[in-house]
């Protein structure tokens, strides 16, 4: 065993405000036994640490309203638009 840090060590010694689980475990897990356990997990360390659990790679409604539903707060994905539909509105970020 080496003397350097897990990543768990490391992340509680940061205190990110953020969290975000990648989308390789987002997308499908409304369906999906192991990736449901790997979002739960993740939720609740997050949580432990006091930082916003964040899901990546959100492409259908289902997806979303588990990761919604079991405590995720902020979202990111197509289902939410895309970048060439957000450029064809015109839509200005402050």
């Amino acid at each position: 065993m080496g003397a350097g840090f897990s990543t768990v060590e490391l992340l509680s010694e940061l205190q990110p405000h953020y969290m975000k689980l990648d989308m390789k475990y987002v997308q499908g897990v409304s369906k999906d036994p192991e990736k449901q356990k790997t979002a739960e997990v993740f939720l609740q360390k997050a949580l432990k640490m006091e930082s916003v659990p964040l899901a990546e790679g959100i492409e259908t409604r289902e997806d979303f309203e588990w990761l919604r539903d079991k405590g995720y707060q902020l979202f990111q994905g197509y289902l939410f638009g895309n970048l060439l539909q957000l450029q064809k509105k015109k839509i200005k970020v402050k």
